[in-house]
């Protein structure tokens, strides 16, 4: 059975197609469209296909989503543990080895999931036809410092990373912590861990994209102030309401707006819950944004989203906040960050300026579109460094050509069952010099199909 044939294109046109295997790292499953994965691997894929028409995607999904709902994806249902700790343990091997199956075609592996990659390799690598190379991104490590629960991942997280090209990561300042934890970590004291690590991790803004940014900040806000990240220990949730009471002794003409708390937790703190646009047009309309302190260090998706929408921010003072906004405006306390909200409350143009240098900062320095243009190229790269194909010599190969050549187009399944061949010959290879041949091209379709070309 092969689990990725869910849904069919209506046209399926030949290219010379790179087929890339997405596996995800999902922590918010209560609500899909929130999750920082989700949000990521739309904006990258809705941006390559500005750039490039010829990339089909495989992905792995606990529910089917309109949200990716692309021509070029292919959406597959694999459940997984919605507690995220269990989650990065929980590895369905079977489920996966029958998605992996002889009729699709895999060029690269984009893993969000270090955790789980070397699992994915092995399957791939041992008990298939595929053997390629894998990148991708990391959202989470179970640093020490951060994770509140008893057992962490930290282990995994780096040994799934040695399977790894390159991986992504939020900020130079997250990639200092893992390298600082693994020079540490004694089962790491030896070899060249953290010397293949530190050449794996590579920083990639999450940007935004210009279709979101608008035009100019709103100069006449309501009075409210933004807690738009998750309320929980890691974002230094409680420091932030102590602030707010502290600012709410001095003055009470504002309000406090908490989308992802449950319910309100103060009198004058409001939690609606809106459409992603709704959203985007109450961070326009608010006053002024709060950026916490994150033990993660990581990039923060929802200071760019206000920011984005022309909401000024006030911002922990650490270089993780420097490198999305160096010229913003920082606090280093809670009495500190209490001072500053109370005199911007009361300084509108203050405010405003601040607004203008936050949208100008956004536009100049963080469009997502040039790094994935970098991505663009590095995967192009990745394929010419690590898939090699097999020799023009090759009987089997001439054999495959002949076949496409003299009957038309051809699955990749059919192909193998022709062949006769077992996981242990490994077709990675010969797909590489096909479409390496100026006649033989692959559909951009969910099945893998080889047609010749004059």
């Amino acid at each position: 059975m092969n689990l990725f044939d869910i849904t069919k294109q209506e046209t399926e046109v030949p290219s010379k197609t790179i087929r890339i295997l997405v596996y995800p790292n999902i922590t918010f499953s209560k609500d899909l469209l929130k999750d920082s994965y989700i949000q990521a691997i739309h904006n990258q894929i809705r941006l390559l296909n500005q750039l490039r028409d010829d990339v089909y995607w495989y992905l792995i999904l606990p529910e089917q989503l309109e949200y990716l709902a692309y021509p070029n994806v292919t959406q597959c249902i694999m459940k997984f543990p919605t507690y995220p700790p269990v989650m990065r343990s929980h590895f369905d091997t079977f489920t996966f080895q029958k998605m992996v199956g002889p009729t699709v075609d895999i060029d690269l592996v984009m893993s969000h999931l270090p955790e789980h990659t070397h699992a994915i390799t092995n399957v791939l690598y041992n008990a298939t036809h595929h053997i390629p190379p894998v990148f991708g991104y990391c959202h989470w490590f179970d640093l020490k410092a951060v994770v509140a629960w008893q057992k962490g991942s930290f282990l995994q997280n780096v040994l799934g990373l040695l399977d790894y090209d390159k991986c992504y990561i939020n900020t130079q300042a997250q990639r200092s912590m893992v390298l600082d934890e693994i020079e540490k970590n004694t089962p790491f004291g030896m070899g060249d861990v953290w010397e293949k690590v530190a050449n794996v991790l590579d920083v990639q803004y999450l940007g935004v994209d210009e279709k979101d940014v608008v035009e100019k900040p709103n100069y006449n806000p309501e009075k409210v102030i933004v807690f738009n990240h998750r309320p929980d220990t890691y974002k230094h949730f409680d420091e932030f309401m102590e602030v707010m009471d502290t600012v709410r002794e001095i003055r009470q003409d504002f309000t406090v707006w908490i989308p992802l708390l449950p319910k309100p937790n103060r009198p004058w703190v409001t939690t609606e819950k809106m459409s992603k646009q709704e959203y985007y047009k109450k961070l326009h309309n608010c006053y002024l944004g709060f950026a916490p302190q994150q033990d993660y260090k990581g990039w923060s998706v929802a200071t760019i989203d206000g920011m984005m929408n022309g909401l000024p921010y006030l911002m922990y003072e650490d270089s993780y906040y420097k490198e999305l906004h160096r010229t913003g405006l920082f606090f280093r306390d809670n009495t500190d960050a209490a001072t500053m909200i109370t005199m911007e409350l009361g300084d509108l143009d203050s405010r405003n300026k601040m607004a203008d240098n936050a949208l100008k900062n956004v536009k100049t320095n963080l469009m997502y579109k040039d790094e994935i243009k970098k991505m663009s190229d590095y995967m192009d790269d990745l394929l010419l460094r690590k898939s090699k194909p097999v020799g023009h010599d090759s009987e089997k190969l001439k054999v495959i050509k002949k076949w496409i050549r003299d009957e038309g187009p051809i699955t990749k399944g059919e192909i193998i069952k022709r062949l006769g061949w077992g996981r242990g010959i490994k077709w990675t290879p010969y797909r590489r010099a096909l479409l390496n041949d100026p006649h033989i091209f692959d559909v951009m379709g969910p099945t893998p199909t080889y047609s010749w070309r004059t």
